[in-house]
């Protein structure tokens, strides 16, 4: 504890106390009613023996920082400010944010007013709810519960203190502590807390030393500041009518106890578990209920807590790690996504997709000594989009990465593809097999060019006018349709489809769109975001350019007709991927026919319930049959 330093900061008119130690990324941790920085002791020190930097002020009213007199310096907005200038004094541009009480309340209006400054946020004990436009949030607790529930009781200045007053403040602290009852808090004015029998013996996790430690702060200090954030509730609500019907969009992680009081309001677990808390915070990743655990659940049960806190940072914090660059390569600026060192992985996406398709990948690579590299293919994300479709032939691709490999200095790489990626790669080892030293191809298998038919021809004699190839050929037309669709649902559906049928889409289909199944587990509402956010700034008429240019590319790769494919080759397909049941593919696959065009192709895998984006379905198994592959050479 005494490694643990202390500092005041000056930070939104009012000096700071704030507890810290360690060095690395800054985690932010914030208290509730009654508490203190103290509240975190275990957590800091544990998480600064992680690698992190743990900060805990006492907020505004608190401990040993400043109290402004009035009430009304104590809304949201207030200390939210005072959080802000905090991390601005200390330098910190993002931090890993942490709340508990009014702490949680606190770090859901942090997320909301300033999302740029949160990386990820883990909460415990409240939810967040946001903000009822048709009735005040202290009136609406009188409603539900009376005049004397505990908010309600807290309103008058000086009252609720006076009660305060008649009871020893360490029998007061052990209470308010301790208590295990679920329901919701009460005090009749008649009893108010002069009532409270003797507490219990002290548990395990609350020692004689912390009570007196809170006792004497209280004592000194008074609860005046505190209860101030209770009477500050309505004027908050006045204030954050700006945020209303915003959504918290930060990568989240809740944590209640079951004993809590606040897990047991009416309609709060309905509103957990069914949908509610979702809705409000669509990047909530994990809802965790501790059994037989109250409200002071990072001090009850410190290691569990820190565990799920290391947890779930680390997981966002290693999502960081990815560096972001721009390479100029064959007249454009390509965007890429890189981590690690050691032999190149370069991976390949297809449509409508990104490199954070390889997000999974490009982490477990990185920690299995590869430097794994994933571009935005011409056209998607932060790459270049040249406006005609006649700059997005194979060739063109191929020369960009080429480029790419150039401008990084990497003579030949690992290549990994998928849709559109799986038929790049398998294009720059026919055109540039000095460049791979192996291939792992997905989804899409190798067809040697038709010299009778163009692509988009053969297709059209297969399928017909509405096969998605076919749709996709007049500029703009199919554009049009996307545009009819909300770009989430739009991106839910492509993605989440097991649908094995020849895609077919009739005009103005998209228009009709049912509302799609709940988010399958490994796709979340982030990712989704992710994607829609791109695609709403970028539109698809880049991807869709691929299809446009299928004709020419026929055109232009005719002088490598009749040549094979001798790479060293790993094909993987789902069962439940359209493309492997296209008719005659299955046949094409398992009887020879494309081991005749890839002599060096290894093994095929054939994933059984998995659709098409596989390497996102099946992280962990596609991570290990590319890896298990690739160590050979």
């Amino acid at each position: 504890m005494e490694k643990i330093e202390h500092t005041t900061i000056s930070t939104n008119g009012i000096n700071l106390h704030v507890a810290s130690i360690g060095s690395g990324p800054a985690i932010l941790f914030l208290h509730g009613f009654p508490d203190l920085w103290y509240s975190w002791r275990r957590q800091l020190l544990s998480l600064a023996d992680l690698g992190y930097r743990a900060i805990a002020p006492d907020l505004r009213g608190y401990g040993d920082s400043d109290s402004p007199p009035s009430h009304e310096s104590y809304t949201v907005l207030h200390v939210v400010g005072d959080l802000v200038g905090l991390l601005d004094s200390l330098g910190v541009d993002r931090v890993f944010l942490v709340g508990h009480d009014w702490g949680a309340i606190v770090a859901w209006w942090m997320c909301m007013i300033r999302p740029d400054r949160v990386k990820a946020l883990v909460n415990t004990s409240v939810v967040f709810n946001p903000r009822n436009p048709s009735v005040k949030p202290v009136d609406a607790f009188k409603a539900l519960f009376g005049e004397d529930y505990y908010i309600c009781r807290f309103q008058e200045p000086g009252e609720i203190e006076e009660d305060f007053a008649q009871v020893d403040t360490k029998k007061l602290i052990n209470r308010l502590f301790t208590s295990r009852n679920p329901r919701p808090p009460c005090i009749p004015k008649s009893l108010g807390f002069r009532g409270l029998p003797d507490p219990p013996a002290l548990p395990a996790w609350l020692t004689e030393e912390d009570v007196s430690f809170y006792a004497e702060k209280f004592s000194q200090k008074g609860f005046t500041g505190g209860l101030n954030y209770y009477r500050a509730m309505n004027l908050s609500w006045e204030l954050t009518a700006p945020w209303a019907g915003l959504q918290i969009k930060v990568p989240v992680k809740f944590i209640v106890g079951d004993l809590d009081i606040t897990y047991n309001i009416p309609g709060t677990k309905k509103y957990i578990h069914e949908g509610g808390l979702k809705k409000h915070v669509p990047f909530l990743q994990e809802v965790v209920v501790m059994e037989g655990v109250g409200h002071f659940l990072q001090q009850e049960k410190p290691d569990e807590v820190t565990d799920h806190i290391y947890g779930f940072f680390k997981k966002e914090e290693t999502m960081e790690k990815i560096e972001h660059t721009t390479v100029s390569t064959n007249g454009i600026n390509m965007h890429v996504a890189s981590i690690g060192s050691g032999p190149v992985v370069l991976f390949l996406h297809g449509f409508p997709d990104l490199w954070y398709s390889w997000r999974h990948q490009l982490l477990s690579f990185a920690d299995l000594g590869y430097r794994a590299i994933a571009p935005d293919l011409r056209g998607y994300g932060d790459s270049d989009s040249p406006p005609s479709h006649e700059s997005y032939t194979l060739l063109h691709i191929v020369g960009d990465l080429v480029g790419l490999l150039d401008s990084l200095g990497v003579d030949q790489v690992f290549l990994v593809g998928h849709d559109w990626g799986a038929i790049i790669a398998w294009w720059i080892c026919m055109i540039r097999p000095d460049r791979v030293k192996a291939l792992v191809n997905m989804s899409v298998e190798f067809h040697p060019r038709n010299p009778s038919v163009k692509t988009v021809d053969a297709f059209k004699a297969l399928f017909g006018e509405d096969y998605y190839i076919c749709r996709f050929q007049e500029p703009g037309d199919i554009e049009e349709d996307f545009a009819q669709v909300d770009t989430k649902k739009l991106v839910n559906g492509f993605f989440t489809s097991h649908n094995t049928r020849p895609p077919c889409i009739p005009k103005s289909v998209f228009r009709y769109l049912p509302d799609p199944p709940a988010l399958p587990g490994w796709f979340t509402e982030q990712d989704v975001c992710f994607y829609a956010d791109k695609f709403s700034q970028k539109g698809f008429t880049g991807g869709l350019n691929y299809y446009r240019a299928m004709n020419l590319s026929w055109e232009l790769t005719a002088p490598w007709d009749g040549l094979q494919i001798k790479v060293p080759v790993k094909y993987i397909t789902g069962d439940l991927d359209p493309t492997y049941h296209i008719p005659g593919t299955k046949e094409y696959i398992h009887e020879g026919g494309l081991k005749k065009h890839v002599p060096f192709l290894q093994e095929v895998v054939v994933m059984e319930g998995v659709g098409h984006f596989l390497q996102q379905e099946k992280p962990k198994e596609i991570t290990d049959h590319i890896y298990g592959f690739f160590k050979k050479f």
